[in-house]
């Protein structure tokens, strides 16, 4: 069994290498190629914590994985991340572990890449203004993943306090290319963005349709439970909706669930998922001032793809650590 740290999963991936394997893996999953469930959570108050399982299954690919995440709230006390994740490997023909490796920076990068693939998808070709609203984690995986798959002039980035997103400007400018202006609201930072990007963990809707440019891309990766929003009603319903999975959106997505409890659009304004416009089974965009929106909740091909990737770069390269079990 290999086993890969954190920083030699960092070194193992290529984005561009990574959106095209995700590519494949959404395709494989919306054609009825792919085994997966809706994740698992069970929350453990007994512990102030909760696990969560995401299994899947590649059928092209012959790659059976899962991720395990957990969440302590408390963790932060102890110098430690709230939320962990470890992705392991199995051989699809004897059931055996081949690879545990590191999930966190999987998580970032594989959600921001899966948005640069629906980006290449659905926004316009030229898409020079991107907003971010959110400066963690996420903020500077999807500088990263955007930058390869359109190209950018500007960057606006918005957090409430506005240090964390000076921090990001003055880490990731130079690396980038482009000049990131810290934003002094979420409105300043969507007005006029060709691409937005709403990556925060807000419970009620940080984005509204009015600020909305004609033509306007969104991917929205914050929230992923039934009961939080990031995109307003109003938003949901002027977009042109296309999501990671139609199954998993409908049981823990609160962007578009409390849309439809509110009566903003029916559960039928889920154009398609990501996999079908990749395979060309559903049209993408329609014309250039159509806004479109791209909701992703974090699904399980997505890890599992990443790490096949990750586990056939290290066995090539000779990275990580055998351990006998």
């Amino acid at each position: 069994m290999l086993v890969l740290s954190e920083e030699q999963v960092r070194s193992l991936i290529d984005v561009e290498e990574l959106i095209a394997a995700l590519e494949q893996a959404h395709i494989q999953y919306s054609t009825g190629k792919a085994v997966m469930p809706v994740r698992l959570v069970v929350p453990l108050p007994q512990i102030q914590g909760r696990i969560t399982s995401m299994p899947g299954y590649l059928t092209e690919d012959k790659a059976l994985g899962m991720k395990i995440v957990t969440y302590f709230q408390n963790n932060p006390e102890q110098n430690l991340p709230a939320i962990l994740a470890t992705v392991m490997l199995f051989s699809a023909s004897t059931g055996k572990m081949i690879a545990v490796m590191d999930g966190s920076y999987i998580t970032a990068i594989r959600t921001a890449c899966a948005s640069a693939m629906a980006t290449k998808a659905l926004a316009n070709p030229a898409a020079p203004v991107l907003g971010i609203l959110g400066a963690g984690v996420q903020a500077r995986a999807h500088i990263q993943g955007l930058c390869r798959v359109r190209k950018l002039n500007q960057i606006k980035l918005y957090s409430p306090s506005g240090t964390s997103a000076a921090n990001i400007k003055r880490e990731l400018e130079p690396a980038a290319g482009v000049a990131i202006e810290v934003a002094e609201s979420a409105e300043e930072t969507v007005r006029n963005s060709d691409l937005v990007v709403t990556a925060t963990t807000a419970q009620q809707p940080i984005l509204k349709s009015e600020w909305l440019k004609p033509g306007a891309h969104i991917n929205a990766v914050g929230s992923h439970r039934p009961d939080s929003r990031e995109i307003d009603g109003p938003t949901v319903a002027r977009s042109k909706v296309v999501v990671d999975s139609r199954e998993a959106i409908m049981v823990e997505c609160g962007d578009i669930l409390l849309a439809i409890k509110e009566k903003s659009i029916t559960e039928n304004h889920v154009h398609a998922e990501i996999g079908e416009v990749l395979a060309g089974t559903k049209l993408g965009r329609n014309n250039a001032s159509e806004v479109t929106l791209y909701k992703s909740v974090g699904i399980a091909v997505q890890d599992v793809a990443t790490a096949q990737l990750v586990y056939q770069k290290a066995l090539e390269l000779k990275v990580g650590t055998n351990v006998e079990v």
